[in-house]
């Protein structure tokens, strides 16, 4: 399978995964449910008045489009990555971007427009507002109502022990610092991903419990649901994220860094599955919750729709940081009441577009890169995109001008790759070290055999390559004689 078939399946596969995930965390916004209407508190005997029903069937009608045309958008725009895979990746993040854009207007505009609407009528229940209401049985069952955090101990060991595997893939295929560094990258996230979902357990553990009802027994079977499949969801992630590391741990360990591309594919297949081990159960949880709460005979509301107007919560006499997602109840929302909420916001938005800009200047830089091979008379340097590689003449073998690149099962472990452009460390089936300075749609090629590796390079200038070839046979036949 070549690498673009992989790309197209992840990035089918994450699709297949996003669109129908926020389509079913968002359906309850369209339908009344605990005394709400696109999130507003609208008294039920108002819930038929004509701009009520207006307003949420128009709102239901466009968000059901939305999400049926961005589905068929992102599956087609995953055919890109056979013609240009750095166009397909920038027209991909453009389509997130949209996505993303578009279920916020999807969602928060209609709230507004209720919340108007609720105003303009008066429909506000003083008793209810701005009060907070304890149920102390709930509340002192809460740490109860979970799973130890310490079933997660023997999986984020296992997983940290993989580090002898690395250590012993390094030591018996001698590889290069950059070969290395992407499986270090690969253990800091499997073992980070475990630790993160501790960390997680322990805090929706000890999460005060909500009040839903005036019936204790309402309230502790809601909010036990609602932890034990939390902190469920959270232990499954973690043994199963676990598990995928260790999996590509021992495919490292017993085929070196040159892996069969169907590895990262069973990889991210699994990694994927990590995903729903721990959506499934809060999925199953947030239905049942909503099944017990809508036959409650004493249900138990606040209407507390000013802090949540604008679309986010914002209430600065309320200690937390992070409450329930009035919008979706299967995740959290920062309380931008708070100092906080706008520190870890504006830090969270810093990162992500100093990761985008970064990445789009990578792409274009690597769309226009030139090849350089330069030298001193002794000492060769080549340079492109970041990477390079230095020799000496005494190390070279043998010089070959071959009118492509051979095709000898050559796979990459760590550099750039375009259909137009190859970049990197790569090796072959014996685990052979390559690195490749290639424009694949140019020719011919220059191969420089070294002692220890073999390098492939050349120029978008035919010329060019000829004259690198003239230079490097010139110096290698010079100092054959001195030998």
């Amino acid at each position: 399978m070549s690498g673009e078939w992989i790309l197209f399946v992840i990035f089918l596969l994450c699709d297949l995964l996003i669109v129908p995930l926020c389509r079913f965390a968002y359906k309850n916004n369209f339908t009344y449910h605990e005394g709400m209407i696109l999130n507003v508190h609208i008294p039920a005997d108002q819930l038929h008045h004509p701009e009520v029903e207006q307003l949420s069937a128009k709102a239901g009608k466009h968000w059901q489009v939305f999400q049926r045309i961005n589905l068929v958008i992102g599956l087609a725009v995953c055919f890109l990555c056979f013609a240009d895979i750095v166009v397909f990746i920038v027209v991909w993040c453009i389509w997130l971007a949209e996505y993303i854009i578009g279920l916020y207007v999807l969602i928060l505009a209609p709230h507004r427009a209720m919340y108007r609407i609720k105003l303009a009528h008066g429909w506000i229940l003083e008793s209810s507002r701005r009060i907070v209401r304890i149920d102390t049985a709930a509340s002192a069952a809460s740490e109860k109502s979970a799973p130890s955090w310490k079933w997660h101990l023997p999986i984020l060991a296992a997983t940290a022990a993989t580090v002898f595997l690395i250590c012993g893939m390094n030591r018996r295929y001698g590889m290069a610092p950059a070969e290395i560094a992407p499986v270090w990258i690969l253990y800091a996230t499997g073992t980070g991903l475990c630790l993160m979902f501790l960390l997680m357990h322990l805090w929706m553990a000890h999460y005060p419990n909500r009040v839903y009802s005036e019936n204790s027994d309402v309230n502790l079977t809601a909010n036990t649901l609602t932890k034990r499949a939390w902190t469920e969801g959270f232990l499954f992630a973690s043994w199963l994220n676990g598990a995928t590391w260790i999996f590509m741990a021992a495919c490292f360990f017993l085929s070196g860094p040159n892996l069969p591309e169907f590895c990262y594919l069973i990889y991210t297949v699994l990694l994927l599955l990590t995903a729903a081990a721990f959506l499934l159960p809060v999925g199953l949880a947030v239905r049942k919750r909503q099944l017990i709460l809508d036959t409650d005979p004493a249900p138990y509301y606040v209407d507390d729709d000013e802090y949540w107007k604008w679309g986010w919560y914002h209430n600065p006499d309320d200690r937390r940081l992070f409450v329930q997602n009035r919008f979706s109840s299967t995740n959290y929302s920062l309380n931008f009441g708070r100092p906080g909420a706008k520190v870890f916001i504006l830090t969270i938005l810093a990162a992500t577009a100093a990761v985008l800009i970064w990445a789009f200047a990578s792409m274009n830089a690597l769309s226009r890169t030139d090849i350089q091979l330069s030298s001193d008379g002794r000492d060769w340097q080549i340079e492109a995109a970041g990477y390079d590689c230095e020799f000496q003449t005494d190390e070279i073998l043998s010089v070959d001008l071959p009118e492509e690149l051979p095709n000898n099962g050559l796979s990459r472990s760590n550099g750039l790759s375009t259909p137009k452009l190859q970049i990197g460390h790569y090796r072959d089936e014996e685990n052979a070290k390559y690195m490749l300075f290639v424009h694949t749609d140019a020719s011919p090629v220059l191969k420089i055999e070294l002692e220890d590796m073999t390098i492939f390079v050349n120029s978008r200038d035919a010329e060019t390559t000829t004259e690198w070839y003239d230079r490097l046979e010139k110096e290698f036949n010079e100092k054959e004689p001195n030998e």
